[in-house]
């Protein structure tokens, strides 16, 4: 489905490449230097952080028993952390990006997940290190010591299984946060194989496939379906699209062929030359929308065809007009919904009030809601 978006520029794919691949080079030049500086910080920071454990290296209890293995998880960390250094500039080329191509509530939804969804993971992953891993192997010490026999703990096991929590923790605060926001801007519906649910669960399971210590091999499958499980479970205790209330969703009709229909009707003003509608007036199965002139304002004709697209719309019916007067490029986007377009052309019509509640009803495919 293609979509032509007030903001959308015709441009070459080949200059769509190139931007790609111009913010991408300032993302890697970042990372390259982001690793470079952890490269030199690593050791100071990896001793600190130990030796401040319960049973930390001060007494002894900590040691490595494998120098390649410690090797490969001192790696680890540099590459963690030189991501998270350059999160802020990914998330912000991401951003800058594909803000043109993107639908209104898609923008919000992408914006939210980035940056208050990134940043609310980030701190959970931050206090797993600083206060939940230190108390869980101090607990561990407690219940799992033996009277006269010291504990030993593998420098690497150490810190392979606190980063593949954080990566979990990470991972699935930010796969909750997203299908939260995802239910309140009404772009997933309750259907199991949702796209964007699938999007969002796939991904999430690639990255802890990809990211996943080897400590974890055994219990990988359940934390991956522990991953899919607890962001559905918040899903379900979301209220409703709170964050998509200027537009009433249409319900499903049946029309004289017996075809399912969901009709929007959209009450524009043209600028004051139509006399608005109430809401009240309309029957409760037909969706309604307002704007103030489609034919001259960009931004609300992409909210309209936001609306459209997600409450999957199979008529608009626009209020002054038969839809003619707006841009061919947004009828096109219509049309390549599958969404048929037409109007009931009050700008010449008298001003009847109960004439134009009997053409809502009409519309509705009833007389009375």
């Amino acid at each position: 489905m293609r979509l032509r978006l007030s903001r959308d520029v015709e441009r070459p794919l080949q200059m769509h490449l190139d931007e790609l691949a111009s913010r991408g080079t300032a993302v890697l030049f970042l990372l390259s230097l982001s690793t470079v500086m952890w490269w030199i910080l690593i050791d100071p920071l990896l001793e600190a952080w130990l030796t401040n454990l319960p049973l930390g290296a001060a007494e002894g209890s900590v040691t490595v028993y494998d120098p390649h293995g410690w090797m490969g998880t001192r790696w680890s960390m540099i590459g963690l952390l030189a991501l998270l250094t350059t999160l802020p500039l990914a998330a912000h080329q991401l951003l800058t990006f594909a803000d043109a191509g993107l639908l209104p509530s898609e923008r919000a939804w992408l914006r939210t997940v980035t940056l208050v969804g990134t940043t609310v993971a980030l701190l959970s992953a931050v206090a797993w290190w600083v206060w939940g891993y230190p108390a869980a192997i101090e607990a561990a010490g407690v219940s799992g010591g033996i009277d006269g026999v010291g504990a030993q703990y593998d420098a690497s096991m150490l810190f392979e299984v606190g980063i593949g929590v954080s990566w979990w923790i990470f991972l699935g605060t930010l796969a909750a946060i997203a299908l939260a926001v995802a239910r309140l801007l009404v772009l997933v519906t309750s259907e199991p194989f949702d796209p964007l649910r699938v999007r969002v669960h796939g991904t999430t399971v690639f990255v802890w496939w990809l990211a996943a210590p080897a400590a974890f091999e055994g219990v990988w499958l359940l934390l991956a379906c522990l991953l899919v499980i607890l962001p559905e479970a918040v899903l379900l205790t979301m209220p409703a699209p709170v964050l998509s209330s200027r537009a009433r969703a249409p319900l499903p009709v049946y029309d004289a062929e017996g075809r399912l229909r969901q009709r929007m009707f959209t009450m524009c003003a043209c600028e004051g030359a139509c006399p608005k509608v109430d809401v009240d007036a309309a029957p409760r199965r037909l969706g309604w929308t307002e704007a103030d002139a489609l034919c001259l304002d960009p931004d609300a004709r992409d909210a309209l065809l936001d609306t459209v697209v997600r409450h999957r719309v199979t008529d608009l019916v626009i209020s002054g007009c038969d839809g003619m007067p707006l841009p061919v490029a947004f009828r096109q986007s219509l049309a390549n919904a599958s969404v048929d377009l037409s109007g009931l052309g009050w700008l010449d019509s008298p001003d009847d009030l109960q004439q134009r509640e009997t053409d809502l009803a009409s519309l509705a495919g009833t007389r009375s809601d």
